[in-house]
């Protein structure tokens, strides 16, 4: 049985990187769970972090169930916005203890070469912690060793260079189109009205180049890490 985790730095990069394809294994029956790393409290300048974090954690909630995700299926870390780091012993065993608990067979994460900080630092933190789950050594985080058979990167600020692996999203864009609706704290502060557009449109245009140049339709585009089953 396939059982998917997705690893977001914070709340809307699940579905900017991947969230067609989180509907169509949703419609396809699959488990899929969220790993919010943190709660994206530092990205308003008007807006306080005690009161963004909240909100942003509420709109991740309405956003995954637009692609069919429910809320008991998204675990927060709420790891500092702005202070991820693959150095931090505690962060990687935090992410450890996840994977062992919900031993997902397919894991997304940012690609490695993200433009976005926090980003390239959750890809190093969460490849890092996949290597030492599946150790026998390191008791201290809990549970069984699990080794995570596929695991791909998503590209969400700064495009994948000759991306070997894509997935066909046609029938599941306008979901993902309506889940970046929901992140409206984040439209607003960048455009000033709200609109999903903003973040909607670029995406759908994404999807579109992706397509066109590698199979037709709509696609997201993955960085391969391993890859022990076709995902879709």
């Amino acid at each position: 049985m396939t059982r998917v985790l997705v690893a977001a730095p914070h709340p809307d990069d699940e579905v900017l990187g991947c969230g067609g394809s989180i509907a169509r294994h949703r419609q396809a029956g699959r488990t899929v769970r969220v790993l919010y790393l943190t709660s994206g409290e530092h990205a308003s300048p008007t807006v306080p972090p005690d009161e963004l974090g909240p909100i942003r954690e509420r709109e991740a909630v309405a956003a995954t169930a637009a692609l069919g995700v429910p809320a008991d299926a998204l675990t927060w870390l709420r790891f500092p916005d702005g202070g991820l780091d693959v150095r931090d012993p505690d962060q990687v065993g935090a992410v450890m203890t996840v994977l062992r608990r919900l031993r997902p067979t397919l894991l997304y994460l940012p690609h490695p070469d993200d433009g976005s900080f926090d980003h390239r630092e959750a890809a190093a933190l969460c490849l890092r912690a996949a290597g030492m789950a599946g150790s026998a050594n390191f008791p201290e985080w809990g549970g069984q060793p699990w080794w995570v058979p596929t695991i791909l990167g998503y590209e969400v600020w700064s495009p994948i260079v000759d991306p070997v692996y894509t997935e066909d999203i046609t029938d599941t864009l306008d979901a993902k189109v309506a889940a970046l609706g929901c992140y409206r704290s984040q439209t607003q502060a960048a455009k000033g009205g709200g609109q999903a557009d903003y973040i909607g449109e670029p995406a759908h245009y994404l999807a579109g180049y992706r397509g066109a140049m590698t199979g037709g339709g709509f696609r997201e585009a993955f960085t391969v890490h391993r890859l022990g089953t076709v995902p879709l």
